[in-house]
């Protein structure tokens, strides 16, 4: 199943829309991106100021990790518009997947920025400046530049964009801007820029029940896009045709659990407010065709937060709750596992059936079968569980990078979370005749 966490394409330019208008000092001054000259991107850079990175909470100011410049949205305006040039469109529909998306998706213009000759970005994951914000969209202006690529990594695989050779190719006939989008939980850095000027415009894309009047965009040809993106009819097809092969098989959970998925991407999410209902509405390419499927056939499956515990005597035990734990909680002690049954209703402890570990001291128990109920609060649900795609991490509100990427976020109430699907299997003998 082909999983690609972005898409990249160009859209034609004209002096209609190539205009950048900026403040430098007191003065005003603006510079055509499709015909700039040396002198003119060399006074665009000196109105720019050092652009930071996020760390902790704090925008910090390190060349070693991050060398380029910066102009906030009060100091430029550009005429280039994402919904009249088809941008919006085509990227927000190859990223969810769903025909007329773009509808329920607001694009905030965030930053201009400008790299230099041995100019980059290292490593990072984008800020998460909101619950509702899903999406980066990166346009690279037709600027003589070389390096500057993009590189993204995800689930264990690199992809490579070279926005600087899209926008120099000799077979287009007029300028043209390159583009890309990328979920936000997706490390991508920015590469050295070996010669010229990289100009970029960056804009967060948000998720909203706001839906804007699409139609005066409605009759414009969307731009090329370049998006390895599979048939989504055939891959949910594909997904049922698994599952029912799966769950026809008596040998398989025969007296009925939970089969869990790990999910290919991270949501971000607000701890006080947030709802999986929320998250739901907006899952992600692979993500959102694998729900697709289970609701295709009739299945319960549902999002779940998840929790475990670190000790090696308890790895085979996770904890499923119905929303995100307590934003206070920051660290995950012995206890706390087993106490979230007590804090919320509806808890449901689930086994490892599968799990290859040493007989566990505390159950006296050996791994893969059922712990003792007497060991949770009265009335938690124990039942067997089998992984059908693995986790990368679980629930982990700090994640493994060296700061997030652009500038830090306001406060601390927004975080990456672990989620997964959770279906509940009957008996194979009350589902036989799925």
């Amino acid at each position: 199943m082909i999983d690609v966490p972005y898409c990249t394409g160009t859209v034609q330019l004209n002096p209609s829309n190539s205009l950048v208008f900026y403040r430098d000092g007191n003065a005003a001054r603006f510079i055509d991106l499709t015909r700039s000259t040396e002198k003119q991107l060399t006074a665009l850079v000196g109105a720019c100021s050092p652009a930071p990175f996020g760390r902790n909470g704090k925008n910090i100011l390190d060349e070693k990790y991050r060398k380029a410049g910066q102009l906030d949205t009060e100091d430029f305006a550009v005429q280039f518009s994402l919904h009249d040039s088809g941008v919006l469109k085509t990227a927000v529909e190859s990223l969810l997947k769903v025909e007329g998306s773009v509808a329920n998706v607001r694009a905030e213009l965030y930053k201009l920025n400008v790299y230099g000759r041995g100019s980059f970005f290292k490593a990072h994951v984008d800020t998460p400046h909101s619950d509702t914000m899903f999406a980066s969209l990166v346009v690279v202006l037709p600027t003589p530049h070389s390096g500057g690529s993009l590189l993204f990594r995800h689930r264990n695989t690199e992809y490579l964009f070279d926005s600087a050779a899209v926008v120099s190719t000799s077979s287009l006939k007029a300028p043209h801007a390159a583009f890309a989008a990328f979920f936000s939980d997706v490390e991508h850095e920015v590469t050295e820029v070996t010669s010229g000027h990289r100009v970029t415009l960056t804009y967060n894309l948000y998720n909203t029940v706001q839906a804007p009047d699409d139609k005066r965009i409605s009759h414009i040809s969307p731009p090329s896009i370049e998006v390895a993106v599979g048939n989504e009819s055939k891959t949910v097809h594909a997904l049922k045709d698994a599952l029912m092969s799966l769950l026809r098989a008596p040998t398989f959970l025969p007296d009925g659990g939970l089969l869990a998925f790990g999910l290919a991407y991270d949501y971000p999410f607000k701890q006080d407010s947030t709802q999986l209902s929320d998250i739901q509405r907006h899952l992600k390419n692979t993500d959102a065709l694998l729900m697709r499927a289970c609701g295709e056939l009739g299945l319960q499956a549902s999002l779940k937060t998840l929790y475990w515990n670190a000790e090696e005597d308890y790895r085979d035990i996770f904890f499923f709750l119905d929303r995100f734990g307590d934003a206070d909680v920051q660290e995950l002690d012995d206890g706390f596992c087993f106490n979230l049954c007590d804090l919320n209703k509806g808890a449901i402890v689930g086994y490892d059936t599968l799990t290859p570990l040493k007989r566990i001291v505390e159950y006296n128990r050996t791994p893969g079968t059922r712990p003792d109920s007497a060991y949770f609060p009265k009335g938690t649900e124990v039942l067997p569980l089998v992984w059908a795609t693995a986790l990368n991490s679980k629930n982990a509100f700090k994640k493994a990078y060296i700061a997030y990427g652009n500038l830090a976020a306001s406060d601390f109430t927004y975080a990456y979370g672990r989620i997964c699907i959770v279906m509940r299997v009957k008996p194979s003998a009350d589902r036989i005749r799925i």
